[in-house]
């Protein structure tokens, strides 16, 4: 590297760090100097390795037995609150919303060998970024997830989304959801849902109870509505009903059963659903791209903390990504890193930024944390 390039890059390094900076300083405005410091260091150590192994992001500074020491010191620091840490993430996210328009979330959990993040991920284009989450261990979990289900969907809206109508929102989760008690506290709350139910459930159709995987389908149909249908026999609520199905790559049929309190159409009902697949691919950027299944980190609370980075990390990428998404020069730039298609780009947004960044660190020029998110952003 010439001398030209040593001194741009480290002033490419410098506006970054700047920036996450004030990113960091608007998610945890009472928090210490040197906390906000530490927490804006290591994000941009794993924006730089993508890695969530420890040695490897304290390798990234000069000072390897230094940077491991701090790195050890936030991820134990019993002053951050991982709870509090979650909230003020997703409250700086919410601030950054439209002002109208529809809110997807999707719910859903992720696991690493006994521990357990529940995440509320809020959709955007086709890749979603965690807003909130809690942590549990197997020991915690046993014989009281739907409780705790209950209790973050309702400290989710209640305290992180309060300042949005409630209206706005639609929520999707996997069948693990479909708990009448569950769906009995979003219609409290007055939250739109599609949740996938499992095939054993019973649903009251003409005139008597049947098992949901005993409908018959009418030779290639792919989507049906039941309408307004009573759902399980033990406690039954009244909730629309909708079925999907399509074959996967070895031509066996993938049958979803998904109720709603909202009377959907089924082809609008399945296409609501399948953003929740979101995600899974959010999960997956965590996970790959920004190596969160390489921490390896046995205290739960630490291993929170860690995430927050990984989360931190997406929410940077992604709001970079909306930005190059408004700009002039978009298609030129991306045509550097993914190839042309009629309908959609191989990469995701947050992949692509990725790329880019490899080839052009100037772009984080872009990073503008005060513009409002575009949630229809993606490629």
């Amino acid at each position: 590297m010439t001398s030209c390039e040593s001194i741009v890059s480290a002033m490419n390094q410098s506006s970054l760090s700047t920036r996450l900076g004030e990113y960091i300083s608007l998610i945890l405005p009472d928090a210490h100097g040197h906390q906000q410091k530490a927490i804006s260091d290591f994000v941009f150590a794993l924006l730089s390795v993508r890695t969530c192994c420890q040695a490897e992001l304290a390798r990234f500074f000069d000072n390897f037995e230094a940077a491991s020491k701090r790195l050890m010191r936030l991820l134990h620091n019993a002053r951050l609150d991982p709870q509090e840490l979650a909230l003020s993430h997703a409250s700086a996210l919410v601030r950054r919303l439209p002002a109208d328009g529809c809110v997807r979330l999707a719910l859903d959990w992720t696991v690493e060998d006994s521990q357990h993040l529940l995440v509320a991920s809020l959709n955007i284009g086709r890749r979603a970024v965690p807003l909130y989450w809690r942590a549990y261990t197997d020991a915690q979990l046993k014989k009281r997830m739907s409780l705790y289900e209950r209790e973050f969907v309702r400290a989710l809206f209640a305290d992180v989304l309060c300042g949005v109508a409630r209206r706005r929102f639609v929520l999707t989760a996997d069948r693990w959801f479909a708990d009448v008690d569950l769906l009995d506290l979003l219609n409290e709350l007055g939250v739109s849902y599609i949740i996938r139910t499992k095939a054993s459930y019973h649903v009251r159709i003409e005139g008597r109870w049947r098992r949901l995987d005993s409908l018959r389908w009418t030779k290639n149909q792919r989507r049906r509505a039941w309408g307004r249908v009573w759902y399980t026999v033990g406690d039954p609520r009244h909730l629309f009903l909708v079925q999907a199905r399509s074959r996967d790559r070895h031509g066996r049929w993938g049958i979803w059963h998904l109720v709603s309190n909202q009377n959907l159409s089924a082809y609008g009902m399945a296409a609501e659903y399948a953003r929740r697949f979101t995600c899974e691919e959010g999960f997956r950027d965590a996970k790959r791209l920004l190596g969160f299944h390489q921490a390896r980190i046995s205290c739960l609370k630490a291993w929170t903390r860690m995430f927050t980075l990984v989360a931190i990390a997406l929410a940077v990428l992604t709001k970079l990504g909306c930005a190059i998404q408004r700009h002039a020069f978009r298609d030129s730039w991306l045509r550097r890193v993914r190839s042309r298609r009629a309908a959609r780009s191989e990469l995701s947004m947050v992949r692509s930024v990725v790329e880019l960044l490899m080839h052009d660190e100037s772009l984080w020029q872009l990073l503008d944390h005060h513009s409002k998110l575009d949630l229809e952003a993606g490629l």
